[in-house]
């Protein structure tokens, strides 16, 4: 802690605070539909970026976002006129000020420094979950201890995916009943025990993809578009980060989104992170980072608290990509 007092004493950073606003709209659970609306709004002179942002409990949406508008009233007028531009609800919010660094020494870094490092560390724009959706096959494997009941017990779940075809194999370790599920495009079906029961594939792709690596890893595989949520705009060096150089508002932090990150600085990836959803705050824990493909780095040991107690812990076991899935993986017994 001192070394990270001795730090912010060193940068002498000074705040200069002049409000700003942004406008978003829309909800869209694809990048198409986010960008033909985007169409709509720059076609009306509104010149709309599209961000890909994680809701807890909700996964990945697309949004319209409308940043660096100085003057409240003109943000108004602008919502209403994405509103109508797009058909989209459209939202203001004050992203309060972004601060002025004084003049420091080059080895200091500022928030914006080291939120720009932990971006490009874990692959940029063209990283992470995008790296993977461009990846033809995926294959991830990780333990996941958590409390059910009274008791707390370890699953393995054995996850694939092939293009549109999905494979999920869950070993309950003694705690259940085993069990595997996969989609093709043309079925599904579970297998329990000796049982094999057809499901809906549009249902089933979605259950498993529930333990895809972009849903599990989401913090990690998601960090670059996290890190450009407008709050991270107002992030500076705090005390407090135990577990690395703390980033963040300094405000209440009850607000809904990213309240803090901790930050390694002899690797520059996230040590841990604070993000703030309407049924409370999830932390989480991320250690012995791993390079596991170009442009995929992730945590092979997370940590997860949630604020109604519940606590869980992944182990990353296997996280490749590959050209080919090995033959039969979806095949129906």
């Amino acid at each position: 802690m001192g070394f990270f007092l001795a730090c912010v004493l060193h940068l002498g950073i000074v705040q200069a605070h002049a409000e700003t606003f942004y406008v978003e709209a829309g909800s869209f659970g694809s990048r198409d539909d986010a960008a033909a609306a985007a169409a709509l709004a720059r076609k009306a002179g509104i010149d709309v970026r599209v961000v890909k942002r994680f809701q807890l409990n909700h996964g990945f949406e697309f949004v319209l976002l409308l940043d660096g508008v100085e003057d409240g009233a003109a943000a108004q007028k602008a919502a209403a006129d994405l509103e109508k531009a797009t058909s989209q609800h459209a939202s203001v919010h004050s992203s309060g000020g972004a601060p002025t660094p004084d003049v420091a020494p080059e080895q200091a870094k500022t928030a914006a420094q080291w939120v720009s490092r932990v971006s490009d560390g874990l692959g940029g724009p063209t990283g992470g979950s995008d790296a993977l959706a461009r990846a033809p096959v995926v294959h991830f494997v990780f333990d996941r201890t958590l409390r059910i009941g009274e008791k707390e017990v370890t699953m393995q779940q054995d996850y694939w995916r092939d293009g549109t075809n999905r494979r999920l194999d869950v070993k309950t370790l003694g705690n259940g009943t085993d069990s595997i599920a996969v989609t093709t495009a043309g079925s599904a079906w579970v297998k329990t025990g000796t049982t094999v029961t057809p499901r809906d594939i549009g249902v089933l792709v979605g259950t498993i993809d529930a333990f895809s690596p972009e849903a599990m890893l989401t913090v990690a595989l998601g960090a670059t578009d996290l890190l450009r949520a407008p709050e991270v705009q107002r992030f500076t060096l705090l005390e407090g980060g135990d577990s690395g150089i703390r980033l963040g508002t300094g405000g209440d932090e009850s607000n809904v989104g990213l309240a803090w990150i901790d930050v390694d600085p002899s690797t520059g990836y996230l040590a841990g992170v604070r993000f703030v959803t309407s049924g409370g705050p999830i932390e989480w824990d991320l250690r012995a980072w791993k390079e596991v493909a170009p442009g995929v780095v992730v945590p092979t040991d997370v940590r997860v608290r949630r604020a109604d107690g519940r606590h869980e812990i992944l182990r990353v076991k296997t996280l490749e990509v590959s050209q080919k899935a090995p033959d039969g993986l979806f095949a129906a017994p």
